[in-house]
């Protein structure tokens, strides 16, 4: 490499490859970047993965009542092995002259039974409970090398990658921090940050500042100062993503809608029922939308029993009076044929035709309602993942409906999104466009999920759609009791279900999985002869999953529903669609196997008429694990967003919806369970941004962190 003294000419930009760093080499420079640190800024930014904080390692002696927050407990290796009682698991003594401190793994640690040596120093990271003395469940391991001086006098010491591979490429722990120095002293202190301006509105050190302080703090506070900068500025650039996109969906023009015709206002005498009064709010949201100008992106959340199939319908019967379409996308079958019987009971007789395309029908069927759409003569198709299929034609499509959202990828969305509609008429009444003036509009789009979202969720990962509430109908609160059962009392369990049954109730038995799985768990296929011909002997009984094909299931599921199947053992697939009021019991296998929200969308299927009802959640988990401590969360708490919320906070932000959600985010440094103050803040900041420089002309690397981001993530809800 160059050896010129003068410093200028060795200054390093944010996004200057490693290989431009003195002295790194091109070997150490090639392994960096496959191991995804490319640039200058990767390095700053990536590393360190973590830090060792004695500020959050207490004595161990003082661990009894356990503090309510984590700590990061060091001490030396005392002793180490497996157990079996119930389940293998791996204990791990740790001592740091005051008292000892249990690390437990019940599974994936076999990795780290050859790293434990007695005197070794280690750090574990996690929530302190007590059994036998302070423990921690799956604690996150770090260990610490000898040579590692902890005396500093912040206390804080940041760990860099390491490992074999890096040692022998020679850049070890020791070896990290002599690349940092030489990075910090050459780098020329610019990256992408954001505005001046908007640096002191918010109070935020440089990012100079704060890359020192995150690698090198003299103070603790500078560490704290730093942390919370980057972590401010890693969801700012997310959410100028997020409200750049907003901005973009809206900026076409959308069908106008100014007043309401015919087909709703008969949709509206004709229904059994008084709207309440969260349905004509989201109805008046909707309206707004659609009178804008602009084209509607909206979730409307609501619980099973909320009424949004009415509020869609209402919105489809809008669409129709200004002469276009309706589709509505449902992730089954059964849901599928559901709404399709629901649109025939309160669409037509408001005078339009709904059509089902699924991929089961007849093919006479399906021809029929490609061909009715495809000519007008449809006012909603209704359907699974059929409808973004290219031969469906939908010319005046105005209004896309996607129910249970979360359970598409963002492809298959943006698929059904994307059969757009051309104007030839105008959409207002009375029409006043020609042929000649005719232009391109954007549908207008309608989300719906029944799972509730965390507030932290919806601003990260929904910011870029109106979001609308949809309260539980008045009368509609279920009375359901939950009650968490151990695995070892199934048998007292099964004869309550079997003596409910017997006296006419109905009920599920819910299994995670549908083949042989890892040991433990229940298989329903391999499971539901031995409980039809033993367990449940002579009560008739019925099996759904989501690989049987769909006439079975459907054959099922009317069975039950008219009363011949009093126990319908099934996977989660019931989770959406099944609609049995009669239903009262529930029993769901493996619990812990569960999100809490998913737990509570699967108890929404009973108690549907308002009596008791009962859920049971068989566990493998103990009473003194933290998995069944969660489990019992839903023993108090009828709320699906309080469940969310804890969820959120337990599970992190992975799977939060109960289904895994291509295009969900994860962030390096800010944590979305409990960032939620700073996010709010990093957002109003990038709304301030775009709204002082909507294309970012003065900030180039502001600009292209942007395009990163565009690119190198899903782009949530749709795609692009």
């Amino acid at each position: 490499m160059s050896t010129i003294s003068d410093k200028s000419s060795h200054a390093l930009t944010w996004q200057d490859q490693v290989a431009r760093i003195r002295g790194l080499g091109k070997t150490r420079a090639e392994f960096l970047s496959l191991q995804g640190f490319k640039t200058v800024g990767d390095v700053l930014l990536r590393a360190p993965l973590r830090f060792i904080d004695r500020r959050l390692s207490p004595p161990f002696a003082s661990l009894d009542p356990p503090p309510r927050h984590e700590i990061a407990a060091i001490g030396k290796i005392e002793s180490f092995g497996e157990k079996y009682k119930t389940k293998r698991r791996l204990i791990v003594y740790i001592g740091d002259g005051t008292g000892y401190l249990q690390g437990v793994w019940f599974e994936n640690y076999r990795y780290l039974i050859p790293k434990l040596t007695p005197g070794r120093l280690v750090m574990f990271t996690g929530k302190v409970t007590l059994f036998d003395g302070p423990q921690i469940v799956h604690p996150k391991i770090t260990f610490i090398d000898d040579d590692i001086d902890l005396s500093g006098k912040t206390g804080l010491l940041p760990v860099y990658p390491s490992g074999e591979e890096w040692e022998k490429i020679g850049l070890s722990r020791r070896q990290w921090p002599r690349l940092i120095d030489r990075i910090l002293a050459e780098w020329d202190g610019k990256g992408p940050y954001l505005p001046e301006e908007l640096r002191l509105e918010y109070r935020l050190p440089t990012l100079l500042f704060a890359i020192k302080g995150l690698h090198k703090p003299e103070t603790v506070e500078q560490f704290d100062i730093a942390v919370k900068a980057i972590k401010f500025v890693e969801l700012y650039h997310h959410q100028l993503l997020m409200v750049a996109l907003r901005r973009k969906r809206r900026s076409g023009e959308g069908i106008v809608i100014k007043s309401k015709g015919e087909h709703f206002a008969r949709f509206i005498a004709n229904l059994p029922f008084k709207l309440s009064d969260g349905q004509n709010q989201a109805l008046e949201e909707i309206k707004g939308d659609f009178a804008s100008g602009r084209p509607m992106y909206r979730l409307l959340q609501g619980e099973v029993s909320a009424g949004k199939t009415v509020v869609a319908f209402a919105a489809a019967a809008l669409i129709a009076d200004a002469g276009c379409q309706a589709a509505l996308m449902a992730p089954t079958e059964i849901l599928a044929r559901q709404h399709y019987q629901t649109a025939l009971r309160f669409l037509e007789p408001a005078g339009l035709k709904p059509a089902l395309l699924t991929a089961w029908r007849d093919p006479d069927e399906i021809r029929r309602a490609l061909f009715d759409t495809a000519v007008g003569n449809a006012d909603i198709l209704i359907g699974t993942h059929a409808l973004f299929q290219k031969r469906v034609r939908i010319p005046r499509l105005g209004l896309v409906i996607i129910d249970e959202q979360q359970r598409f990828g963002v492809r298959q969305r943006a698929a059904l999104v994307g059969k757009s509609y051309l104007a030839t008429h105008s959409t207002d009444i009375p029409r006043q466009n020609t042929a000649e003036t005719a232009k391109f509009l954007k549908s207008h789009v309608l989300l719906m999920t029944a799972t509730p979202i965390p507030r932290t969720l919806a601003l990260a990962h929904y910011g870029d759609l109106d979001l609308t509430f949809l309260p539980l109908l008045p009368g509609m609160r279920r009375q359901v009791k939950t009650r968490v059962v151990h695995e070892s009392r199934r048998d007292m369990v099964f004869d309550w279900l079997r003596k409910e049954l017997q006296s006419g109730r109905q009920g599920y038995l819910v299994f995670p999985v549908i083949d042989e799985g890892p040991a433990g768990l229940e298989a329903a296929e391999a499971r539901f002869e031995p409980y039809r011909r033993i367990d449940f002997k002579g009560i008739p009984m019925a099996l759904i999953h989501g690989r049987m094909p769909v006439e079975r299931r459907l054959s099922a599921m009317e069975r039950f529903r008219r009363g011949e199947v009093k126990l319908l053992a099934a996977t989660a697939v019931i989770e959406v669609g099944v609609d049995v009021p009669e239903a009262s019991l529930m029993v769901i296998e493996n619990a812990e196997r569960f999100g809490l929200a998913q737990l509570h969308q699967l108890r929404g299927r009973i108690g549907r008429l308002g009596k008791s009802s009962v859920c049971v959640l068989i566990t493998l988990e103990q009473e003194n694990e933290p998995g069944w401590q969660r489990l019992k969360k839903l023993e108090t708490i009828d709320d699906g967003l309080a469940l969310a919320e804890e969820d959120l906070k337990l599970r992190g932000a992975g799977e939060p919806l109960g289904a895994k959600q291509s295009g969900l985010v994860k962030f390096k440094m800010a944590d979305l369970s409990l960032d939620y103050e700073i996010l709010k803040a990093a957002h109003r900041a990038a709304v301030d941004t775009l709204d002082r420089w909507s294309d970012l002309a003065p900030f180039p690397d502001l600009r292209e962190k942007l395009r990163e981001e565009y690119r190198a993530r899903p782009r949530t809800i749709f795609a692009g």
